[in-house]
């Protein structure tokens, strides 16, 4: 108990990552929600850290469900795609491997359509995330609604830049 007071009370961006990985390894749940609650809010220094790059892919998935962290949607994808790459080489496994988890967390509905097409293009290069994905996002504009990807996909997190489709999103919206 001792050491995780001292953990909480020390806790700083670039080794939040390294606790959390510990408190999930080792089951102290009260040190996981105090890293979580760190990381949202400063996940957009966080996401640049040697620790976030070596997370394992249970804990990033954990960390991209919440709907807390403080940081675009667009930034956060550039982020699991460097993730991926260092996991990727570290792993010997291809990135969509490494990845599959994590990208499943990505809410691709709220990228715009100019930033889903770079996305596109990027993704033709390492695969990072599966086409049905994709496609779901495209959907998603195309109907206007975000029909067809579960809702959580279409909540938009407390650190995502505004778009002017986010209203077509919700479907309380009218």
């Amino acid at each position: 108990q001792l050491c995780i007071k001292f953990i909480k009370d020390t806790l700083r961006v670039e080794q939040v990552c390294e606790a959390l990985q510990a408190a999930v390894t080792y089951g102290q749940a009260d040190l996981q929600q105090h890293c979580l609650a760190f990381i949202e809010d400063h996940t957009a220094e966080v996401v640049r850290t040697r620790g976030f790059h070596e997370l394992s892919d249970v804990v990033l998935a954990q960390v991209l469900h919440s709907d807390r962290l403080t940081v675009d949607e667009l930034d956060l994808v550039q982020a699991v795609r460097e993730w991926a790459h260092v996991s990727s080489a570290v792993l010997e496994r291809p990135v969509p491997e490494v990845a599959s988890l994590p990208v499943r967390e990505l809410r691709l509905p709220l990228l715009t359509p100019s930033e889903l097409a770079t996305l596109e293009s990027h993704n033709q290069r390492d695969l990072l995330i599966p086409v049905a994905s994709i496609t779901a996002a495209w959907r998603s504009h195309a109907l206007r609604r975000g029909s067809g990807v579960p809702a959580y996909l279409c909540q938009p997190r407390r650190g995502t830049r505004p778009r002017d489709h986010h209203r077509h999103l919700d479907p309380h919206a009218k």
